[in-house]
């Protein structure tokens, strides 16, 4: 299979580029240090477009890129876009260990296949290391995929258990349970039980005034091309919840908190009309927005999301 950087130009993905800014402005909210002074953990590609933001528009220089194409180790050190970018080559399941999370970080586990086992366990790995204020975010697909068995039978929900484990599904799960936007529910809902499984097993030998926790901030669904799906979480010592109070994360209205999801759904608009609905923002009151012969929906879309509407030009020659 091609590494997907090769099918997909991560920097004109809209779902994508809409995720990465609102991720951007919450992280402008972290409390707990300089947000500067974290570190940035991700799954750079080639292009290396979250770590540009991220060291652009947060300050952040340590930033650590875990890539498993080794065998075309030149083309990503002929893009890496600053000197402070340690690269570690090699998969997740082996490279996230070298990395020392006593350091305040960012880490993005930005995949982009369905939730797996291994995953899973990277998962586990950050949150039973991670120090207090990290935030872990992870982004995984989640197409609901239809499964037949090797006598025609539905084997959709026991294709799901194979994969993540029986103790990680429920047990009653049916398959018109992940049809739709269920395959996200429950994913959403493994991660989130990940996270809490490993924080329960380091706070065993903790006092309880210092355990850890960790509490969601993002629930992002998006779709380019396919449904894509990003979870988030705040992980913080119980000591320090007021630090994480202080980030005030719920003033922004594209935090969530459980399992309601934030969509993000990219509106059909020309140029022209962009610059027509740009003019009238911001504007709480959507029935005084003049729109020409642009479609409601569209334009409800397009106010919800219009700060971070990426800008993207195609020049012809």
């Amino acid at each position: 299979m091609p590494a997907s950087y090769r099918e997909i130009d991560y920097r004109i993905r809209p779902g994508k580029y809409v995720e990465r800014m609102m991720m951007i402005e919450a992280f402008r909210r972290l409390r707990f240090a300089s947000v500067e002074s974290y570190q940035y953990v991700g799954l750079g590609s080639v292009y290396f477009s979250d770590f540009m933001l991220v060291h652009r528009a947060l300050g952040i220089h340590k930033l650590v890129s875990i890539e498993r194409a080794v065998h075309d180790k030149n083309r990503f050190l002929g893009n890496i876009p600053f000197s402070s970018v340690e690269m570690l080559w090699g998969d997740t399941a082996t490279e996230l260990a070298k990395v020392d999370l006593s350091l305040r970080s960012i880490v993005w586990l930005d995949y982009d296949g369905r939730l797996s086992a291994s995953m899973l366990n990277d998962i586990t790995s950050v949150a039973s290391r991670a120090t207090s204020g990290s935030v872990l975010a992870v982004t995984v697909q989640c197409k609901f995929d239809r499964v037949a068995g090797e006598h025609g039978e539905d084997a959709s929900v026991q294709t799901l258990v194979d994969a993540l484990g029986a103790d990680r599904i429920p047990y009653n799960l049916k398959t018109e349970d992940i049809e739709g936007q269920g395959t996200g529910r429950l994913f959403r809902k493994v991660i989130v039980e990940e996270v809490d499984r490993a924080l329960s097993a380091r706070n065993a030998i903790l006092h309880k005034t210092h355990q850890f926790q960790a509490r969601q901030v993002f629930n992002f669904r998006y779709e380019d091309g396919v449904p894509m799906m990003t979870v988030a979480v705040v992980i913080f010592d119980a000591g320090q919840r007021g630090l994480l109070d202080l980030c005030a994360f719920e003033a922004l209205d594209f935090v969530r908190n459980g399992e309601e999801e934030f969509k993000i759904a990219i509106p059909k608009l020309t140029p022209r009309e962009i610059k027509l609905l740009e003019a009238q923002m911001p504007n709480d009151d959507p029935s005084k927005i003049v729109l020409g012969p642009i479609p409601p929906k569209d334009a409800a879309q397009y106010t919800k999301l219009y700060r971070f509407f990426p800008n993207i030009a195609f020049v012809e020659s």
